[in-house]
């Protein structure tokens, strides 16, 4: 049995992203290609979820080297896949002929049409998984991944990736189950970002007891619960009460004070921050803390301006480079992304040396 080793054209990508930041997620993917001297245009609709952009490129971005994308796939057709209600399967199947896939995708935008795609999926996957095996389209050694984002139940853009391009879940989204016990469901934001931001072996190392955190901003607990749950030791900084429950660990030392103003008696492994704050003063919080030797790592939120959104986090960056710069610390890794349970916001992972 043979298989087409044969790479399709690409012709633009798709990038799946939160409502309300279309533009933003577009305007990122027109610096991405810009820089590298690609030619082309982008396309969405406001509230649409997704933006596309078409182009000629000698590179196309990973879904890690963007912010406000969830999921980004190769295009390999300008327009989509159409079919109807009585056969989907022979028009999908007829724009994979001559390919091999080492798996079909289904994803959707995260809107209220894409969501009620889910009985479709479920109704459709299976068959169509095994009429591509028939069609010899599916092949376990191939190095590409068929995605089928679909726009409704009449059509889907059809676009490929390989191990790496794109993130672990399905459309970019983790699935995360709120914990009982926590006191918010900040709590998730700080769960997602341990799991997008560290590997396991990282995780492992710097998620565990005998380290230390200082949380800024903490009541009622919601990130805290995180670091406890690992098994650190926490020293809460907020004027506000915290919960109970995670007082009554043992693990977390709660201190009435301003967040702006508060260092540790001696620095600590972890910083983390969720503090309701404008951006640019959070940034420099964060980088004066680790200029000044007060911990290693930082993991905080920055709420972003409905205006110059991307801009804000280009200054931000600024902000952090050039403390950190004149401090002569040397930046480990910097990272901005706007994760699923984040709304108004980015999450930033910063380490210096």
């Amino acid at each position: 049995m043979s298989y087409s080793s044969k790479t399709p054209a690409i012709v633009g990508v798709l990038a799946l992203c939160r409502i309300g930041f279309e533009r933003e997620c577009s305007s990122e993917l027109e610096r991405w290609f810009g820089e590298r001297g690609a030619d082309g245009y982008v396309k969405f609709e406001k509230l649409g979820g997704q933006v596309i952009w078409f182009g000629q490129a000698k590179q196309f971005p990973k879904t890690s080297e963007l912010i406000f994308a969830r999921q980004v796939v190769k295009l390999i057709s300008k327009t989509p896949v159409y079919f109807d209600n009585k056969d989907r399967i022979t028009p999908i199947l007829s724009a994979l002929e001559g390919q091999s896939y080492s798996a079909i995708y289904f994803d959707n935008t995260d809107t209220n049409d894409g969501n009620s795609m889910a009985d479709l999926f479920h109704r459709l996957q299976k068959p169509l998984l095994s009429a591509a095996g028939k069609a010899n389209i599916l092949n376990r050694e191939a190095s590409q991944r068929a995605h089928l984002v679909f726009i409704d139940g009449t059509a889907a853009w059809l676009g490929i990736s390989e191990p790496g391009e794109t993130l672990k879940w399905p459309m970019g989204i983790p699935r995360l189950k709120m914990p009982q016990d926590a006191p918010s469901r900040s709590t998730l934001k700080l769960a997602e970002a341990f799991a997008y931001f560290m590997d396991k072996e990282e995780q492992t190392e710097w998620l565990r007891e005998g380290l230390t955190a200082v949380d800024l901003g903490a009541c009622p607990g919601g990130w805290t619960y995180q670091l406890v749950k690992h098994g650190l030791q926490v020293i809460a900084i907020d004027n506000g009460a915290m919960n109970e429950k995670i007082m009554e660990t043992g693990q977390v030392e709660h201190i009435k004070a301003d967040g702006f103003v508060y260092r540790p008696p001696r620095p600590v492994h972890w910083l983390v921050c969720d503090m309701v704050e404008k951006p640019a003063r959070v940034a420099q919080l964060m980088a004066d803390w680790l200029a000044d030797g007060d911990a290693q790592r930082a993991m905080f939120n920055l709420k972003l301006p409905m205006k110059t959104r991307l801009d804000e986090v280009e200054y931000c960056r600024e902000i952090i480079e050039e403390r950190l710069k004149q401090a002569g610390k040397k930046i480990e890794r910097l990272q901005f992304r706007q994760l699923y349970h984040d709304r108004e916001e980015v999450t930033v992972y910063l380490i210096v040396k």
